[in-house]
């Protein structure tokens, strides 16, 4: 996933099998410990940044990197919140925290990388890298954008 050699199809192929190994609490934890956050986000970054020409199959890539990033978040809540965690649970009712909530919890507790020079004709080749440490608006604002690309809006 991390290789900017890696094909489009190889991606793709790998975020099959992230979707399938982090509905495992311990594998998402551990595929996170890993920083896989990075290169999902950096899918998820660069689509955004080709919107006006992002081709069926690069918004069909970004799609799969999404619904991983919500698989991550399902789990990692799964792991680190439990059902006596007030803080996130008190606001829903039937302790039932919807998707992009669990999401946007995972983005704020986990740091990762994000590109700080991705544009249009950005070269992953040379492409840097800074430590994101998100805040809970930004956090939140990202899980919806995720979250609505999952869900087509």
């Amino acid at each position: 996933m991390a290789s900017a050699n890696t094909t489009q199809d190889e991606k793709n192929e790998a975020m099959e099998e992230i979707a399938i190994l982090s509905k495992d609490k311990r594998n998402a934890r551990f595929l996170l410990d890993e920083g896989i956050l990075d290169s999902l986000l950096y899918v998820l970054m660069w689509y955004w940044a080709q919107r006006g020409d992002a081709s069926p199959s690069n918004h069909d890539h970004a799609k799969r990197a999404a619904a991983c990033c919500i698989t991550l978040g399902k789990a990692h809540c799964a792991a680190v919140h439990t059902d006596g965690d007030l803080m996130l649970m008190s606001l829903y009712e039937r302790g039932t925290v919807p998707e992009e909530r669990q999401l946007a919890q995972m983005l704020y507790e986990i740091p990762y990388h994000v590109c700080s020079n991705l544009n249009k004709d950005s070269n992953p080749q040379q492409d840097s890298f800074v430590l994101q440490q998100q805040s809970m608006p930004h956090a939140e604002e990202l899980a919806n954008a995720i979250k609505d690309l999952v869900d087509n809006k």
